[in-house]
């Protein structure tokens, strides 16, 4: 059968631009958005193997004007791309055009209708279409010839729709989807739905009713909050479902012979991706394409693909061996061997291929990833000595996201591996800090990361679903308190009628408002200004608060966990700068800790049947390094006499006693002496305490006459980050900081707090992977490290291993660092589930 891939360009386009904004050529012309889209666009090339390829293209500036006819608020408060994204538009254009793939636009029709137009076409003659996008508005499109294939984050994980994985996802058949948007309504285009009614209770009365007519036939069966919504909202439910729906009549025409991937200029296409300094992607072009390339790189020789039982002896013995696992299958390079690859199953991995990994130092492109990949073939080694290229790549260049070595062929993958893992290990010898952070530290706490992983957290449902429904019974009194308030219906979540609302319905004040081109705006920062002008403010903030608690967390995460209700999220090395680690898929790091909501939410985070959790925490952590980069030894001293620094600061700022502080002033102390850190302006100090502006100014003022040292230390990483173009951590992590030279104000401020940030934070960011390192082996057979959140470890354990594991672990994180000149501390806790430790 033939097979059409029909992509959503613009939309593809947004991904990569955004996952790659710093990508530039030497000249500096943007191409992030280029790149991406043809990254993402030759992989599924290369998996979906079309005979025919379009790209769907949404016109600007009239792409939706026929459905604001219908509906005036749709897509309403977007905000316009960056110039820099239009401008890659025309070079992505060539490229097209180089490839032969037809980019289709209309006015009056999005993308989708294109592609839904395409579909339609193809279906006729019976060819499978592939449909590539991140809009999931194309899922109503689905079906036995047409597929879906979801780019679902950044633009590394894409997810395949048939009408049978879309039944085992959502519960509905294909044909109910757009009922199910009719009735939840889309945040992203700003579509209302029925006010109050979630994806839950939308799929529910589908799969009870079957289609949006069929629940409104029977609406006299529901009773109570859910008929008062639903008979609200049936104006607005209908209208959502006529402006969502794919106008598959599109008048448009797909010229196949264009559309034949036969079509294509192959020797223009790698002309321009040389122009572009897209070297990698030219490795990954079809094999036909790579005939016309430019110059062969000399460094990748040709290897031969060999089974593993002829490695000659002395393979064992190499010092390094390069590895890549694809479809358990394992694919090793041996230093001593630089002409073979040796091929073995994960599954059936043989003793000499184990002797080498625990032997050899082993190099691979994600070595957590490796972990993984062995895991699930139900390997488990640990590797003493490893190198991983990506993380490499990032520590050496934390700003900038290089494109790392990638080909279609695991021998050139490997020898392209090669080539960077030699660059890098030159690089390296050139920056010692450089190496001692990546072998002490990156690359050593690889192993407790894929760990914590792999065990993930236990996640008690049941108490999930009470706070579910406690939230939707609140979220649906509250909007009806603002509607009483207000004295007409609306919807709190569209930024459109929330601004109608305030400023025309309420005429609350504008002064000082932020305004767009339509309406002004109900920004937080905004509400903030008009607090004490009207009560539904205040509503406003708890909807708010408890609508995005419900979709992030309550109703997300219990489809998240595995057959034994474990929670496992993604710990990634490579994102901040700082060297922190972040939590995605999902982020376990942001859940509110300081609010009754978020603690419930970790109060469903326990431990595993017959165990207990135990937390360590380093505590002040920031202000007590902030005193020993800054060599502030009147403030180490007070740390180390466990001074109350908070209390003596205020005492210091006011002039009075100790014992005469009050809990507002050092609440003030305690806001300056960890905001300063991070270059907080009087400004910013009045509105965190309530004092006024001038009393805020005279506090900073005060402040540093007292911690000169502090003074000196914030001045002088100023000064590196302008001189030398960087600033680093204790142990030597580095951060660029081109922007501080910037003759834009915006972007200066920005990158001098970023500069000023970096120290602490990286350093802090260092200490917590060396003792994510040093627990992983003191705890072994004791407890498992599950989760780690800036400055705190949370392990499992038996109840009677709990007090003997709180305290090694206390003494262990206190002393993580003897040449320090400060005493650390650690407070610890024991309970049985998160919130209680």
């Amino acid at each position: 059968m033939k097979r059409l891939v029909v992509i959503d360009g613009k939309s593809i386009f947004y991904r990569g631009y955004y996952a790659m904004p710093n990508l530039t050529t030497s000249d500096g012309t943007p191409t992030g958005g280029v790149y991406g889209f043809v990254s993402l666009s030759l992989e599924l090339i290369k998996k979906l193997q079309p005979d025919y390829v379009a790209v769907a293209w949404d016109k600007r500036g009239t792409n939706i004007r026929r459905r604001r006819e219908l509906y005036s608020e749709y897509k309403a408060g977007r905000k316009p791309a960056p110039e820099d994204f239009y401008a890659q538009i025309p070079i992505l254009r060539e490229l097209l055009e180089a490839f032969g793939w037809p980019l289709y636009e209309l006015d009056d029709y999005e993308a989708d209708d294109i592609m839904g137009a395409f579909a339609t076409q193809a279906e006729a003659r019976g060819v499978e279409t592939c449909l590539v996008t991140s809009d999931l508005d194309a899922l109503q499109l689905v079906s036995p010839l047409t597929k879906v294939y979801a780019i679902k984050q950044g633009l590394t994980r894409v997810e395949e729709f048939t009408p049978a994985q879309f039944q085992q996802k959502y519960g509905l058949q294909t044909e109910q989807f757009l009922d199910l948007k009719a009735l939840m309504g889309d945040n992203s285009d700003n579509l209302p739905g029925v006010a109050g009614v979630g994806q839950k209770t939308a799929t529910r009365l589908l799969q009870q009713y079957q289609s949006l007519d069929g629940v409104y036939q029977h609406l006299d069966e529901q009773t109570g909050a859910l008929h008062k919504k639903l008979l609200a909202g049936r104006d607005s439910a209908y209208l959502t479902r006529r402006v969502a729906e794919i106008w598959r009549d599109a008048p448009v025409t797909l010229d196949w012979a264009v559309a034949d991937m036969a079509d294509c200029n192959y020797q223009r296409v790698a002309e321009i991706l040389e122009r572009l300094e897209f070297r990698s992607l030219i490795k990954r072009l079809p094999a036909e394409m790579r005939l016309v390339n430019t110059q062969p790189d000399e460094s990748l020789p040709d290897l031969e693909l060999a089974n593993w039982a002829k490695a000659p002896q002395s393979v064992q013995d190499s010092t390094e061996v390069f590895v890549l696992i694809d479809n358990q299958q394992l694919y090793l390079l041996p230093g001593l061997a630089t002409e073979v690859v040796y091929q073995t199953s994960c599954r059936l991995l043989d003793q000499a291929a184990r002797q080498l990994l625990t032997q050899a130092k082993v190099i691979a492109l994600d070595i957590k990833a490796l972990y993984h990949g062995l895991h699930q073939s139900g390997v488990e080694l640990r590797l003493p000595r490893v190198h991983d290229v990506r993380q490499a790549a990032f520590l050496l260049d934390p700003l900038h996201r290089q494109s790392l070595p990638q080909s279609d062929q695991p021998t050139q993958q490997l020898a392209a591996l090669r080539q960077r893992y030699c660059q890098q290990q030159t690089a390296l010898q050139q920056q010692p800090d450089l190496a001692r952070v990546v072998h002490q530290l990156d690359f050593p706490v690889i192993y407790p990361l894929y760990q914590m992983e792999r065990r993930g957290m236990r996640l008690d449902i049941d108490q999930l679903a009470t706070m579910e429904v406690t939230l939707t019974q609140e979220l649906a009194a509250l909007e009806a308190a603002m509607h009483k308030l207000v004295g007409c219906s609306f919807n709190p979540a569209s930024p459109i009628q929330l601004s109608n609302v305030l400023f025309t319905k309420l005429q609350l004040p504008t002064t000082g408002i932020k305004r767009g081109k339509t309406k002004y705006s109900t920004g937080q920062k905004e509400l903030n200004k008009l607090r004490d002008q009207h009560p539904i403010i205040r509503l406003i903030e708890r909807y708010r608060e408890l609508s995005k608690l419900l979709s992030t967390y309550i109703e997300a995460l219990p489809r998240l966990v595995d057959s034994r209700q474990r929670l496992h999220t993604t710990f990634n090395q490579d994102t901040t700068s700082t060297g922190r680690l972040s939590s995605t898929n999902p982020n376990l790091q942001n859940i509110p800790v300081r609010t009754e909501l978020g603690r419930r939410i970790r109060r469903a985070f326990v431990p595993s049947p017959g165990r207990m959790f135990v937390s360590a925490d380093y505590a002040q952590f920031e202000l007590r390094l902030a005193a020993v980069l800054a060599g502030d030894q009147a403030l180490i001293d007070d740390f180390n006499q466990d001074v109350d620094i908070h209390t003596k600061t205020a005492a210091e700022v006011y002039g009075i006693a100790p014992t005469e502080v009050d809990s507002a002033q050092r609440r003030a102390a305690k806001v300056i002496n960890f905001g300063v850190l991070y270059g907080m302006s009087p400004h910013g100090l009045s509105t965190a305490t309530g004092m006024s502006f001038g009393e805020a100014k005279r506090f900073i003022e005060h402040y540093f006459q007292l911690r000169q040292p502090i003074r000196r230390y914030l001045d002088s990483i100023l000064q590196q980050a302008r001189q030398q173009g960087f600033v680093n951590s204790y142990f030597g992590r580095r951060r660029p900081t081109p922007d501080v030279k910037s003759s834009n104000y915006m972007v200066r401020s920005g990158a001098e707090r970023a500069a000023m940030n970096m120290p602490i934070q990286g350093t802090e960011a260092d200490l917590m992977k060396l003792a994510m390192i040093r627990l992983e082996d003191k705890l072994a057979g004791l407890a498992e490290p599950v989760l780690q959140v800036h400055d705190s470890i949370l392990v499992e354990c038996r109840p009677e291993d709990a007090s003997r594991v709180a305290e090694l672990m206390r003494t262990e994180m206190e002393g993580i660092c003897p040449e320090l000149p400060i005493r650390l501390k650690v407070d610890v806790k024991i309970g049985e589930s998160w919130e209680k430790v």
